[in-house]
């Protein structure tokens, strides 16, 4: 791919966020935090993607792209036209959000001479960086502690490429868990209907919750899509909890969801950062999940409820835990608030984030300043 010449002020940063459908999937909600608040930092943000959800981002001002996938043998001439688009306003900065876009970036990184920023926050990101070329990429923005410690030690990136910044999301005032006492209580999984994701165990743990307490009141609420839908349909039926299970399509809306809700459940745990879970502790529920050692954000009895083997007998009586103490479970539930408060403040994301474009956007400035000074 030729090079594109361009004179353009050094100091002026705007910044294309490239994003797979994997990226919107594991940020969704912080991707648009991200985007508005770079913006409110003096950032001009277009936003690129093979994935058409983009547009329901509610952006406003924001350019997005959405291009079509880049696949053999039609990738060539789909990048020739992702580049003439984006030349009519050259970026300073490609941010790739998630390793299916690394490759994307780095492409439209060497076509505009432009900096070149990687965010991690899987360990599937970091795998993909073992068979790549870093040297063109200036800094990785790493989502969790954990994650940060493994590239250091285990993808050998220097301390000083790496930066922790948390995706950010707004957490809301009230604690959602037990706030009507006469409702019968909600268990929200969102985990999807797919060989691994658990929500069969949960089914069971449900079950297993009712024989042990026929007057229980409990409700199972499942957003999700899947080829195991069916599958999970006739367990339900067997385990003689059908009134009490409702299945529903995934929702576009899932805050709405969150705050009718009293328990977040994800029964398979997540590898690495996930938003999901981040919106139910924003919102103020009562967290139940499996370990994981690449994300930070659960603290057993603080922030979350963690099960170390999450299997149907473990996941009843972490559950019925929370069932038998609402006082309890508003307290882990105002915990989490406060946490993402603190650790995963938007404005906190977006000024990182804004913070580092600048600062490799001076560096470059400066050193062309120093070679016109000499003549070199």
């Amino acid at each position: 791919m030729a090079t594109t010449t361009t004179t353009r002020d050094p100091l002026t940063v705007s910044a294309v966020l490239c994003v797979d459908t994997e990226g919107l999937d594991r940020l969704g909600a912080a991707l648009r935090y991200l985007a508005i608040g770079l913006v409110d930092q003096a950032v001009q943000v277009r936003l690129l993607s093979a994935d058409a959800r983009v547009g329901g981002l509610m952006l406003g001002p924001i350019q997005t792209l959405v291009h079509e996938p880049l696949v053999w043998p039609l990738a060539r001439r789909r990048l020739r036209y992702i580049s003439d688009v984006l030349a009519a306003q050259p970026p300073t900065v490609v941010h790739a959000l998630c390793g299916g876009s690394y490759a994307l970036a780095g492409a439209l990184a060497a076509e505009f001479d432009a900096d070149l920023l990687l965010s991690v926050s899987s360990p599937a990101d970091a795998r993909r960086l073992t068979t790549m070329d870093r040297k063109p990429v200036q800094r990785f923005l790493v989502a969790t502690a954990p994650l940060l410690e493994l590239l250091e030690a285990q993808v050998g990136i220097a301390h000083d490429a790496l930066e922790l910044v948390r995706p950010g999301i707004l957490a809301r005032k009230e604690v959602a868990c037990f706030a009507e006492p006469g409702r019968a209580p909600t268990i929200l999984c969102p985990a999807g209907f797919h060989r691994g994701s658990g929500v069969d165990r949960l089914i069971a743990a449900v079950g297993l919750l009712r024989r042990r307490d026929p007057q229980r009141r409990v409700l199972l609420f499942l957003p999700g899509e899947g080829p195991r839908e069916p599958a999970l349909r006739r367990q339900v039926d067997q385990c003689g909890i059908k009134p009490y299970v409702t299945f529903v399509h995934p929702l576009d809306d899932l805050a709405a969801a969150l705050r009718s809700a009293d328990v977040f459940v994800e029964p398979a745990g997540t590898s690495g950062f996930a938003i999901t879970p981040l919106q139910a502790m924003a919102a103020g529920l009562a967290v139940v999940t499996g370990p994981n050692d690449a994300c930070d954000l659960f603290h057993d009895g603080r922030t979350a409820l963690v099960c170390p083997d999450p299997d149907p007998e473990a996941l009843a009586d972490t559950i019925g835990r929370l069932l038998a103490d609402p006082a309890f479970s508003r307290e882990l539930g105002a915990a989490a608030q406060e946490y993402v408060r603190t650790h995963h403040a938007t404005s906190a994301m977006a000024e990182r984030t804004a913070a580092l474009y600048r600062e490799l956007a001076l560096a470059r400035a400066t050193f062309r300043l120093a070679d016109a000074a000499t003549g070199t």
